[in-house]
């Protein structure tokens, strides 16, 4: 679906003409409030699930004058990297470990020249060891997009990632969250209305997310803890080296 079809889809579902509309012909819409509240169901579709099309991998180079951090890549949410790798490195975990940045800012104030693989993030910045890596060398970051802003008539929707014939019922559920909003608008008012369309979208957005979150939870982690901990005993105390259990 493309964004001419959703506009159309959703002024059918309010029984009223695109062409009208278009040429300003509609009394109560403009065909730019109509592209607006598509986008609004967009943005609602896009956040409310982490679909496959939400997430991106983004290729960058340490520059030459690396000094410590990076900006976030501009079409990222806030706070949203979950993964920094640097493919190339000679020392250390490819993979880079996240640490609180405060924990982050403390540790280099202790040990400067530490080489650990280890990142963080502040603000719409990224932080990563400066003296594991060298200029030039490749750092993949992956995390959540924004949602689009549709524009262009022949823009896709989200559902339909890459192609116009390829999609699923989330690009209804999107009109469908469009038309909520319309109805809860002040030129509409119908609250109720408004509700009962948007428990229609969400509900056929959970239908096809439940094989999705099926298959991902048959997934297992490798070499991966499930929780992140600190040891706080690593090493045992000197008399108790035969203690078989627990590090003390």
């Amino acid at each position: 679906m493309i964004l001419s079809e959703a506009q159309q889809a959703l002024c059918k579902q309010l029984n009223i003409n695109l062409t009208d509309v278009t040429t300003g012909n509609n009394s109560l819409f403009t065909l730019a409030e109509i592209t607006d509240f598509v986008n609004g169901g967009v943005k609602r579709a896009w956040d409310y699930k982490p679909w496959t099309f939400t997430e991106k991998t983004y290729q960058m180079s340490v520059p030459s004058n690396f000094n410590g951090y990076i900006d976030y890549p501009t079409t990222f949410e806030d706070e949203s990297v979950y993964r920094l790798e640097v493919p190339a490195i000679v020392t250390g975990n490819a993979e880079f470990e996240k640490k609180i940045f405060a924990d982050y800012q403390k540790w280099f104030s202790d040990y400067p020249t530490d080489t650990s693989s280890i990142w963080t993030e502040h603000e719409r910045f990224i932080f990563f060891n400066k003296n594991a890596v060298t200029a030039g060398q490749e750092v993949d970051v992956s995390g959540k997009l924004r949602a689009p802003t549709l524009v262009n008539p022949t823009d896709l929707l989200p559902f339909s990632p890459t192609s116009d014939n390829q999609e699923n019922s989330g690009n209804n559920a999107i009109i469908l969250l469009a038309l909520s909003d319309v109805l809860a608008s002040a030129k509409k008012k119908d609250m109720p209305g408004s509700a009962a369309q948007e428990k229609r979208a969400f509900t056929m957005l959970d239908i096809i997310w439940k094989p999705i979150g099926e298959r991902r939870a048959q997934k297992n982690s490798q070499n991966r803890p499930f929780f992140n901990t600190t040891d706080m005993f690593n090493s045992r105390r000197s008399g108790r080296n035969q203690t078989p259990t627990g590090n003390f």
